[in-house]
């Protein structure tokens, strides 16, 4: 029997926070191990330490995602982060790996994708929304 998935979430909307943690921990047996509604918040936390993936929103206030993402990958380059975020476009595939990131999912598609995402992520894969628009 595998172990059940330790997510840490880190996302300014408490209230897609909330229903993202209750999907994850209902419909995907996830445990939730911490939560964070900026990057520095997220940086300043131990929790993170006990997480297998982290959930992370780009754009925040204090210290946004892809600058919390390098700061932390960084010391642990083996951190397996999925971006969480409303920007589809193309433009931001590039700093999402630069800075670490492991997959993306759009905020429209969560729930949809988010399965697949953290299965690839999971199992050492890389996993980018098919959806990312070429503008």
């Amino acid at each position: 029997m595998e172990k059940r998935l330790k997510i840490f979430l880190v996302d300014d909307n408490e209230t897609f926070r909330e229903a993202i943690k209750q999907y994850l921990e209902i419909e995907l047996n996830c445990d939730i191990v911490g939560e964070a509604e900026n990057g520095k918040q997220f940086l300043e936390t131990y929790e993170m330490l006990l997480a297998d993936i982290v959930l992370m929103d780009i754009q925040m206030p204090e210290i946004d995602g892809i600058s919390a993402t390098k700061q932390w990958c960084i010391l642990n380059p083996h951190t397996k982060v999925i971006a969480v975020t409303l920007f589809t476009e193309k433009a931001y595939l590039l700093p999402l790996i630069e800075a670490g990131f492991k997959g993306c999912v759009f905020k429209s598609d969560f729930f949809n994708e988010i399965l697949k995402a953290i299965e690839a992520v999971r199992y050492g894969k890389l996993f980018f929304s098919a959806n990312m628009q070429i503008d």
